[in-house]
C-alpha cells in the first residue's frame, strides 16, 4: 500500500478508512455469532468457542471504532467538499434513512416467521429483538431515529441502537466546525467533554444516554481529522513509523480487554472499558491514516468491499444469524457444526445481502440526495439572477 496521501481523491475519500472500516464490521458480526451460538436452544447444542475466534470477538470496540472514523471522514470530506448546511443534511439523511427503512420493514416481517420456528423462549439474546412486542408509536419512533430519546430501545435489530447517535452526531457537526474554528483543536475536545458531562451526571433526559457517554469518540474523530488535514495543507509528510505494528497493538489489546484477560486502570475520565475502546480507537484510526500500512493486496481488497458495504453488513448481519439459527435448530445441527455454519453462512450471506443494498439502495439514495442538493443550488441561483 501507498502511502495515505496518495490514496485521497478528490471527494476526500480514504482507501485505508475504508478497509479499516471493514474490519469494525467484521468484529461486530464475529461478536454478534458468537453470543447467537455460545447457547443451548437444545440439549446440548452450544460449541465451544475456539480461542482464535473469542480473540476477534471485539464488537464494542468495533463501534466505537464506526464513530470514530465517522467523525474523522466527514471532517475530510467536509474540508475537500465543503457544502451549505442545508446540503450536509439532505446528503447524511438519504445516506443512511432509506437503507435503514427498507431493513427495518425486512426486519418487521421476518419477526413472525422467527416466532413461528423457535422453540420456547428462555431468554438468550438473539431471541428478544425478534419477540419484544412492539407498537406503531415504536416503529413511528425507530423511523424517526430518536427510539434512544423516549422510546423502547432493543426492538426489532439490537444493532439499531447505534443509529440515532449516529444520526444525533451528525446534527452537532456543524457546532464542531465552528469550535475548531474558534478554538481549533481544543474545541472538539471540549465539546466531547461537555457531552460527557452530561452523561455523567444524568443531565439529558434521555431513554438512553450513549449518544453523550460516547460522544467523545465522534469528536476525537473530528480532530484527528483537523489533524491530518492540517498536516496535508503545510505538505509535511504522514507517515507514521511502525504504523502497522501500533495498529496490531491497539487490536491485541481491545482483543485482550474484551475477554476480560487485561483489566484496564479507572482513571478520572478514562472510566470504564467504553471509554478505554474509544481512546484505542484514536490509536487505530490515527495509525491507518498516517502511517504507511502494507498488506496483501487480496486481503486489502477484501476488506475495502466489506468497508464499502459496511453499513448495510451492519443492518442486517443480525437477520443473516437469526435465519441461520433457526435453520440449525430445525435440522438439530449442534456443536462445532453449529458454530461453522452460522460463522460462515453470516459473513457470505450477509455480505451478499448488503452487496444487493448498497447497490440498489444506499447508491440510489446518495445519488438523490445530491441531485436534490443540485436542484436546491441551481433553484436559489436561478432566484438570485
Amino acid at each position: 500500500m501507498t502511502n495515505p496521501a496518495t490514496k485521497m481523491k478528490n471527494n476526500g475519500y480514504l482507501q485505508q478508512l475504508t478497509w479499516l472500516r471493514g474490519i469494525a464490521a467484521f468484529f461486530v458480526i464475529i461478536s454478534h455469532v458468537t453470543l447467537a451460538v455460545n447457547v443451548n436452544y437444545l440439549p446440548e447444542m452450544a460449541p465451544t468457542i475456539p480461542v482464535f475466534i473469542s480473540a476477534l470477538d471485539m464488537g464494542t470496540f468495533g463501534v466505537l471504532l464506526f464513530f470514530t472514523l465517522s467523525g474523522t471522514t466527514l471532517y475530510i470530506s467536509h474540508k475537500n467538499n465543503p457544502v451549505p448546511l442545508g446540503h450536509f443534511y439532505i446528503k447524511r439523511f438519504f445516506r443512511i434513512w432509506p437503507a435503514f427503512a427498507i431493513s427495518l420493514a425486512l426486519y418487521i416481517s421476518f419477526q413472525p416467521i422467527f416466532i413461528s420456528f423457535y422453540p420456547e423462549l428462555q431468554g438468550f439474546w438473539l431471541e428478544k429483538q425478534f419477540t419484544i412486542p412492539y407498537s406503531l408509536k415504536d416503529i413511528g419512533q425507530y423511523l424517526l431515529l430518536a427510539q434512544n430519546v423516549s422510546g423502547q430501545m432493543g426492538l426489532f435489530n439490537n444493532a439499531y441502537w447505534s443509529l440515532p447517535v449516529e444520526f444525533q452526531y451528525y446534527l452537532i457537526f456543524p457546532l464542531l466546525l465552528l469550535s475548531l474554528k474558534y478554538l481549533q483543536l481544543i474545541g472538539p475536545i471540549i465539546f466531547g467533554l461537555l457531552l460527557y458531562a452530561i452523561y455523567k451526571f444524568n443531565l439529558s433526559g434521555f431513554i438512553d444516554t450513549k449518544v453523550f457517554m460516547l460522544g467523545f469518540s465522534f469528536c476525537g474523530g473530528v480532530s484527528i481529522g483537523y489533524v491530518y488535514h492540517k498536516i496535508k495543507l503545510t505538505r509535511k509528510s504522514t507517515h507514521l513509523p511502525f504504523a502497522r505494528l501500533i495498529l496490531l497493538i491497539t487490536f491485541a489489546i481491545a482483543s485482550l480487554v474484551s475477554n476480560h484477560v487485561f483489566i484496564l486502570p479507572d482513571l478520572p475520565v478514562l472510566s470504564g472499558i467504553w471509554n478505554w475502546y474509544i481512546a484505542l480507537s484514536f490509536i487505530a484510526v490515527g495509525a491507518a491514516l498516517f502511517g504507511e500500512i502494507n498488506v496483501p493486496q487480496y486481503i486489502q481488497k477484501a476488506l475495502t468491499e466489506y468497508g464499502n458495504t459496511s453499513y448495510s453488513l451492519y443492518l442486517y448481519h443480525n437477520l443473516i444469524i437469526a435465519v441461520l439459527v433457526l435453520l440449525c435448530i430445525q435440522l438439530t445441527i449442534t456443536n462445532e457444526i453449529l458454530l461453522i455454519t452460522v460463522l460462515l453462512g453470516t459473513l457470505i450471506g450477509t455480505y451478499l445481502l448488503s452487496t444487493i443494498s448498497f447497490q440498489f439502495v444506499e447508491k440510489k439514495g446518495i445519488n438523490l440526495g445530491k441531485q436534490l442538493c443540485l436542484y436546491l443550488s441551481a433553484s436559489k441561483t436561478k432566484a438570485t439572477n
